[in-house]
């Protein structure tokens, strides 16, 4: 890898990225805590609308994610990175 691109990479425009997180402790750490509870919206178990609004919420912060990584040039940061490795793979 070239410094250049191992700079961009490091230079923590991906911090973004730590959102990811949030839909998996959503999921998995939150799950133990809404098991029990006996509210049912819309007639639903409490647990199974708390999944699908998970999932709500999972696909805004994957779209959020997605045009910030845009938004800060990850596109050209991999296209700098294709061509490097195309061109140190050839002999």
């Amino acid at each position: 890898m070239k410094p250049d691109i191992a700079a961009q990479a490091s230079s923590g425009r991906r911090r973004h990225r730590w959102c990811l997180v949030f839909p998996f402790v959503w999921q998995g750490g939150l799950a133990p805590v809404v098991n029990d509870v006996a509210y049912r919206p819309f007639g639903l178990p409490f647990a199974m609308a708390w999944q699908m609004a998970g999932i709500v919420l999972t696909s805004a912060v994957i779209a959020w994610v997605f045009r910030r990584d845009r938004q800060t040039g990850v596109e050209d940061e991999e296209e700098a990175f294709l061509r490097a490795t195309a061109d140190s793979s050839q002999p």
